[in-house]
């Protein structure tokens, strides 16, 4: 019932015309660059709101892993998110292996640039790994592509199942895909954006799994843990010989504790579309004249950077005695014009 809520608040909100996943939509914005700071930083890349803006606005862009790590998750979830969300739209949603490939080749591309990912874009791993932060041993390599190909048909099968739980599919294949770690590394981000690229196919919103703090990161370190226990006897198993079908999947799928990181994701469904609905009434007045300091609250900006915007004459500002306006229609074209 709870997920049938959350889906009719949004579709409530798309019909009022209200775009949802675009980055014209400030609020959405700001949400999506929580996204990718929360996401890295679950990697160990910390990057604060100033860090996010300098390299996504100012471009101030430098060889160094932070700027690689927020470039990559931009350009591979903005990407994907358009995609999933007009497939959703024109009720053609599916997946395709390419599609997760594509996530790891945009994702890494700017750290192969620098020379900090040594593996081939948006190819499987062709080695064993370790995975820190976590005791399971990923699957052996060769098994890779062919578990990979049933992987994704297992999605699509129950994608067009109107009786499944979306949110437990995204948690199920989330957990399955970290559990795989198809890639030679950057499986954490690629895996969370395949989740949220789930959701928006799905007709949910992308989510931010928070892990800035150390608490946050711990609690999704035992979400992924408690749901991952079935799923690596299944691929041990696998190793062993068992043939891999949709069917595998599924009976190890219902053995899979997913209620931890399930209510994970509802929370930050919930608390995504809080937000969004709160930022309603300003963007279905793009005319509305907003004092400087409401402006800055809105769009996530400082006063002083908006101030400095029409110092340029990249903002048009209107004085009225001491205090400064901007309309709303004027930002959000700003927001579109750095973020294209």
């Amino acid at each position: 019932m709870e997920n049938i809520e959350i889906l009719e608040k949004i579709q409530s909100l798309r019909k009022q015309k209200i775009q949802l996943i675009t980055v014209s939509n400030s609020e959405w914005y700001t949400l999506f660059k929580d996204e990718i700071r929360n996401s890295i930083a679950i990697e160990g890349v910390f990057a604060n709101r100033s860090d996010l803006l300098d390299v996504l606005e100012r471009h101030k862009r430098t060889r160094d892993e932070k700027t690689a790590a927020i470039l990559g998750y931009f350009e591979s979830a903005s990407t994907l998110y358009e995609y999933a969300n007009n497939l959703h739209q024109e009720g053609e949603f599916s997946i395709r292996v390419s599609d997760i490939k594509q996530i790891h080749t945009l994702l890494m591309r700017y750290e192969k640039q620098a020379g900090i990912y040594k593996g081939e874009l948006g190819e499987y791993r062709k080695e064993t790994v370790a995975v820190t932060q976590s005791a399971f041993t990923p699957l052996e390599h060769v098994y890779i592509p062919d578990l990979m190909q049933t992987f994704v048909k297992w999605i699509n099968k129950r994608i067009t199942d109107p009786d499944y739980d979306k949110i437990r599919l995204a948690a199920l294949a989330h957990i399955l895909f970290e559990t795989v770690h198809p890639f030679r590394d950057g499986n954490g981000r690629a895996g969370r954006i395949l989740l949220s690229f789930l959701l928006i196919g799905c007709g949910y919103l992308n989510l931010t799994i928070k892990g800035t703090q150390r608490q946050e990161r711990d609690r999704y370190y035992n979400a992924m843990e408690e749901g991952d226990d079935a799923f690596e006897n299944m691929l041990r198993n696998i190793e062993k010989g068992e043939k891999i079908t949709t069917g595998l999947i599924d009976y190890y799928a219902e053995q899979s504790d997913i209620n931890i990181l399930q209510t994970l994701i509802t929370k930050s469904l919930r608390e995504s579309l809080q937000r969004l609905s709160k930022k309603e009434y300003i963007r279905t007045d793009p005319d509305a004249l907003l004092p400087l300091r409401d402006a800055a609250r809105f769009f996530n900006y400082s006063q002083d950077y908006l101030r400095n915007l029409i110092n340029k004459g990249k903002l048009p500002g209107t004085r009225r005695g001491k205090l400064w306006y901007v309309r709303v229609r004027d930002v959000e074209r700003y927001i579109r014009e750095i973020s294209s």
